[in-house]
């Protein structure tokens, strides 16, 4: 068994409310199936796959990789893990912008020390043939399409030989030919490789096309019934000749109301008092009916609004960090984007609160982080893609190097999301944490080059996936 997850469960506090975000979830894959889960947002499918892949301890419930008990291992050994075993496409490429697409490839393998230098590239271009972008190999991210940049993911997610691949919503953002290319991509890939692969969508024509289709329901996750779902024909890829002989790749219960019967046989000396009281009773009984309507209406029209602001504020709404660049004397310019991919009509984010933490030991050490030009504004509409900045002040003596020479920096960025410029009561709240490696003022390039393989200079900030 590749995979095993029994009982997992994972809950947030928000201060007010316990969450419960997964309830007692099950998951089995074999080596090499493919399992795919469905799930409106906010069921609760990201947040299991953030579990199965260790980047979110679960908060009960066990989770066992080629029979290994991920959540026992020493830190340092589940580093090992994310790096040989676990393939990640996320939502969005996430590529680094200054380096080419061999590069951002090879990167993975490059910071192990299990690969050569020389079997990182010809394994990155290895991959780059069999994903269609043998022509592409030296070209920044953004001088590649949306479809380009997915195929150069799915092969960074590939570099290490995983036998496991997660992919969360690796399609949501493309258009359909796009998507089924790059869905009958991956399994093309799987089937080459031979990994495992658990697929995440919203899409139930696409995710029918797996060996078991399971769905996210608040919370819990539950069986599909394969016979019933669509299944959308996707054209099958050919995959390109290796580049070296080293060929690896219950349905809801309704709630039933209980009907009562009213009535029974009073005397006949009650008789027209029991008529003018049935009448009576009867213009209440339907009063109450036409409230009780009017209110299932009301809530029926609060919960639509509310998962159209939810699906507004976690699916439209995008944002990570843009850039980062060195000011000298330990200051850094760091650039946040909000993107509105939809650009229908503006999203109102007010108060967006950003905070930084730098990695010392096992805490976070806040960092000042101070806000410039629109960053200070107390509302942000965002029509397209909006940028904002702001200086961060990072200067401490010892921090912890999971990348030696390192620094491990996390942003939280606290936003409240409104399609209305003046909302009434209607306001998303969304948390969103960006996790980067930060090279520091006072270590040289020589150093860093020395414990890390890089394929030039090495870079002042590295991207790293929610964890």
């Amino acid at each position: 068994m590749m995979l095993r997850a029994v009982g997992l469960r994972k809950s947030y506090d928000d201060g007010e409310r316990r969450v419960d975000a997964v309830l007692g979830a099950d998951l089995n894959a074999e080596a090499g199936a493919f399992v795919s889960i469905v799930g409106r947002s906010g069921s609760g499918k990201s947040t299991l796959l953030a579990m199965v892949g260790a980047l979110t301890r679960p908060s009960g419930g066990e989770i066992f990789i080629a029979g290994e008990n991920i959540w026992a291992l020493s830190e340092r050994a589940l580093s090992d893990l994310h790096r040989r075993r676990i393939g990640f496409v996320f939502q969005f490429e996430s590529l680094l912008p200054n380096l080419r697409a061999i590069d951002n490839v090879a990167l993975p393998a490059l910071l192990g020390a299990d690969m050569r230098p020389e079997a990182a590239y010809t394994r990155a271009l290895d991959l780059l043939t069999r994903v269609g972008l043998s022509d592409r190999l030296s070209a920044f991210p953004g001088q590649m399409s949306g479809g380009e940049q997915r195929r150069v993911a799915i092969a960074r997610a590939l570099i290490n030989r995983p036998r496991l691949v997660l992919a969360d919503e690796p399609t949501s953002d493309l258009d359909e030919e796009t998507e089924e290319e790059i869905i009958a991509l991956l399994e093309a890939l799987r089937k080459d490789e031979g990994f495992a692969l658990l697929l995440v969508t919203h899409n139930r024509e696409l995710a029918a096309l797996a060996d078991c289709t399971l769905e996210m329901r608040q919370g819990l996750l539950l069986p599909v019934d394969a016979a019933a779902a669509p299944v959308r024909p996707v054209r099958p890829v050919i995959l390109p000749a290796p580049v070296t002989p080293e060929a690896a790749v219950v349905a809801d219960a309704e709630g039933v109301e209980a009907l009562r019967r009213l009535g029974g046989h009073l005397w006949a000396t009650f008789g027209r008092l029991a008529a003018v009281a049935a009448v009576v009773f009867g213009v209440a009984f339907l009063a109450n009916e036409a409230v009780a309507r009017y209110q299932q209406c009301q809530v029926e029209a609060q919960r639509a609004r509310l998962d159209a602001l939810e699906e507004l504020a976690t699916s439209t709404l995008r944002s990570d960090i843009a850039e980062i660049t060195r000011l000298g004397n330990h200051r850094y310019q760091v650039t946040i984007y909000l993107e509105n991919t939809k650009a229908e009509a503006p999203i109102y984010v007010m108060s967006p609160n950003v905070q930084a933490f730098v990695q010392v030991g096992s805490n976070w050490q806040e960092a000042p982080l101070m806000p410039v030009a629109e960053a200070t504004a107390s509302v942000l509409i965002v029509t397209g893609r909006l940028l904002y900045k702001f200086v961060l002040d990072i200067n401490v003596e010892k921090f912890t190097e999971l990348l030696p020479h390192y620094m491990h920096v996390r942003f939280s960025n606290n936003m409240l999301v409104s399609p209305e410029s003046a909302p009434k009561d209607e306001l998303f709240q969304r948390n969103d944490n960006y996790f980067i490696y930060l090279k520091p003022d006072n270590v040289d390039d020589a150093t860093i080059l020395q414990d890390v393989r890089f394929p030039g200079s090495p870079p002042l900030w590295i991207w790293m996936p929610p964890h």
